[in-house]
This record gives C-alpha cells, structure tokens and sequence, in this order.
C-alpha cells in the first residue's frame, strides 16, 4: 500500500472534520426547530408529513455525522474499507441533495395556471384549520389584499379584520365597499380589492428558489469529501515499486581509490 501525500491527507482531515461539526449542528438546529413547533403545537399529535420531516432531518445529520466520524478512522488508521464506507454515504447524501435541488427548480418554475389548482384551499378559509387563517392574516395585513382569487367569498361567512381596509385615502383607493348585515343592523366596510393569489405565487416561487440555492450550495460543499477520499483511495492502492539491488560476495568485484 503505497503512503498518502501528506498535503491531501491534511486536506481530508480538515474538509471532514468541518463537515462533520456541521452535521451536528444541522442535528442541533433539528432539535431546536423540532422543540419550538411542539410549543406552538402544545403538545398536540402530529401530522404524518411533520413526522417524516423531522425524522428526515435527524437522519441527516446523524448520517452526516457518523460518515465522518468513519472517514476520520479511515485517512488516521489508514484502513480502505472505512475510506469506501464514507466515500459510498456521502455520495448518497450528495444524491439526496442534488434530487431535491431538482424538486426545488421545478416546483419554482410552475406555471400561474397549475399554481391555482396546487395552491387553492381545500375548504372556504373560515372552515380551514387555525394555521392556515393565520398565514392568510398575516399574507393580507401584509400586502393588503383579500382571499385567495374570489376576494371576501373565500373566506364564507366571515370577513377576517385583515381583509379590511383603514381609514387611509392612499389604501382605500384599491378597496370596495361592501354591505355587512348582521341581525342588529346593516354597515358598510371597506374591504381590500386585491385578492392574495399573486402575492402568494410570487412568494411561493420565491421561497423554492432559496430552497435550490440552498441544497445546490450544500451539494458542492458536500462533494467535495468523496471525491477526496476516492483519490486517497486510489494512492493507497498504487503499488510500490522498489528499485532492484543487487548483492556479491567478492569484494574485489568492487573498484575502490586511495584517498591521500
């Protein structure tokens, strides 16, 4: 087995040691995310597509971890088969990334017309779940808009404060007004003309393009560690070839000069 040049032995060591040290901070940051939404939540049960987001992103990061742990054995003991180990795991987390960068390009370049159809509440908003109302409340207080496509009739038989419009001459022009009966009296309310639908594509498409930078920027720090230790794999399987010595017997084969 022939020896590793010492500049690339360090250069593996150091590239696997800060993957490793993200890993567990990637796992640190799970824990943290995974706390938080169960204080939102209160301790409620959880969907089945939280469950696999989170168990995916605990995954990572003891996978990430663990390989480099097994990399870092390998380029010290200098053992082949904990170097192929890391090489085969990170090639597949490098797989991962790179399908789901391509997931990302592709869910940012959907069209208006199929964004309609993904993005529609299942249900009128007044029936939909307390989460929901409270992302369409913060998406029209912030853009000053109303509903999903049809304004104030996506939301049933409420009109949520946020649709509302104040008292403002530069806000009301883009507001109409609309006539509320209830069973003590009848009112007039402004409400926002605009409906959320293309503030929410854009925001949509905005969010799926950080999320492909992201796994894109993650994918070329990740490569970088196989691709390494594949050529660490194949310095120590060069074959050391040693010169051929020959050996005699008769010390007078050899010419040899007096030194004066």
């Amino acid at each position: 087995m022939a020896p590793v040049k010492a500049c690339l032995r360090r250069t593996f060591i150091i590239v696997d040691v800060v993957i490793g040290i993200l890993g567990i901070i990637w796992l640190a940051l799970s824990l943290f995310l995974h706390g938080h939404y169960h204080g939102i939540k209160g301790g409620q049960n959880y969907e089945s597509d939280t469950i696999a987001g989170f168990s995916t992103l605990y995954a990572f990061g003891v996978w990430v971890a663990l390989m480099c742990a097994v990399g870092l054995y390998g380029i010290l003991k200098k053992k082949q088969w904990a170097l192929i180990v890391f090489s085969v795991g990170m090639i597949l987390v490098c797989l991962v990334f790179l399908v789901t960068a391509l997931s990302a390009v592709i869910s940012s370049s959907m069209t208006e017309e199929y964004a309609k159809v993904a993005l529609k509440p299942e249900r009128p908003l007044d029936e939909e779940t307390e989460e929901i109302q409270a992302q369409y409340d913060s998406l029209q207080s912030m853009f000053h808009c109303c509903g999903f496509l049809n304004g104030t009739h996506d939301w049933g038989s409420i009109i949520p404060g946020s649709c509302q419009c104040p008292d403002t001459p530069e806000i009301l022009e883009h507001c109409i007004s609309l006539n509320v009966t209830s069973p003590e009296r009848t009112e007039e309310i402004n409400v926002y003309e605009q409906p959320c639908f293309p503030y929410l594509f854009h925001v949509h498409k905005m969010i799926w393009r950080i999320a492909a930078a992201f796994n894109f920027a993650i994918l070329l720090c990740l490569v970088v560690c196989p691709v390494l230790s594949i050529v660490i794999l194949c310095q120590m399987r060069r074959k050391t070839i040693a010169p051929p010595v020959a050996f005699t017997t008769h010390a007078s084969d050899s010419k040899y000069t007096e030194l004066r």
